[in-house]
């Protein structure tokens, strides 16, 4: 990436750029299992600018998407590689949080990635991202304005990515980190230091709410179309400008049920799943609860709610709701 991109610090710049968590890992089977991998595989990981990845969860499971996914019909799933690697299965299965995705970054020797920058992947919008390096050296580092740091392999960090950094290899070898975004629960504050854990249980963190089932007749009832800004469904742009972008750039929308799942239509195209998490409320598939939308209302009085989320600031957006297309 090298955009950047400007946000809100809502942790602000004295929160950590990276910190240690709780667990360490056997740095020597993770890599004896990666190079065991490599030698029956062929090494599959995607190359591009010094740069191998190859996902381990990726959006609907698809072993050829290598970007960190976002909001879809599917959401994530493992794909085929991650079985052949069982414990980095294991100690996926046993992180305190939802997985999004995953995936294995291979650094090749003297290359440098720079301007780095994964808007809202952190506590305050819901999300976090993980690195465990499997294979470095004291000169594979990854750099933060005015900082840069070395982690051992077999160490668990968490990483303030929304920031802009870079990392850097000048080692003669390649350097591989397992990369995990999670969305942000309870369960993964208490594996940061003490000190920490106040504030990350606080308010300018957003932990992820649990899904509340409905019943198909359920579903159905919250069926509805509206004119909304197409910005809500691009969640990269910052939630502080949803009530600025709320009568530009409209789409029409509708909130559809397909094969009993709630999903999302862009001019009547399908554009996300929506999972229900009470009254009438839905996140988007594959995302954190940092922008929802409500249906309130009855058809005569209905209207949709947006709301998007930045720590402790909640935007909101009211719009007028009619019956869906198919019942005109």
């Amino acid at each position: 990436m090298t955009e950047v991109i400007p946000m809100r610090d809502p942790l602000g710049k004295a929160f950590p750029n990276s910190v240690a968590l709780e667990g360490v890992y056997d740095a020597e089977r993770l890599s004896r299992e990666l190079k065991a991998f490599d030698r029956h595989f062929g090494s599959p990981l995607s190359a591009a600018s010094g740069r191998r990845v190859l996902p381990l969860r990726s959006v609907g499971g698809d072993p050829h998407r290598t970007d960190s996914g976002g909001p879809s019909l599917s959401g994530f799933g493992e794909t085929p590689w991650l079985a052949r690697l069982p414990y980095l299965r294991k100690l996926l299965e046993d992180l305190p949080a939802p997985l999004l995705g995953v995936r294995l970054m291979a650094l090749a020797p003297g290359a440098r990635l720079s301007n780095l920058q994964s808007v809202k992947c952190g506590p305050p919008w819901g999300l976090c991202r993980l690195h465990l390096p499997i294979v470095s050296g004291p000169r594979a580092r990854t750099v933060f304005a005015g900082e840069n740091r070395c982690w051992d392999p077999g160490t668990l960090w968490f990483v303030a990515s929304w920031r802009v950094h870079a990392m850097v290899n000048r080692e003669p070898f390649e350097l591989v980190h397992l990369v995990v975004d999670t969305c942000h629960t309870d369960g993964l504050s208490r594996m940061f230091p003490q000190q920490l854990r106040q504030r990350l249980d606080g308010v300018p963190s957003l932990s992820l709410r649990p899904q509340v089932p409905l019943r198909p007749a359920d579903a159905q009832g919250y069926r509805c179309r509206f004119r909304m800004p197409e910005t809500f469904a691009n969640w990269e742009q910052p939630g502080h400008h949803l009530p600025r972008d709320s009568g530009k750039g409209l789409v029409t929308a509708e909130v559809d049920v397909h094969e009993g799942v709630p999903r999302l239509l862009l001019d009547s195209r399908p554009f996300c799943s929506l999972e229900h998490i009470g009254e009438g409320e839905f996140r988007l598939c594959g995302w954190s609860d940092e922008r929802t939308l409500q249906v309130v209302g009855t058809n005569e009085s209905r209207v949709v709610l947006l709301r998007t989320r930045e720590g402790s600031s909640t935007y909101r957006v009211r719009l007028p709701a009619l019956p869906p297309t198919s019942e005109e």
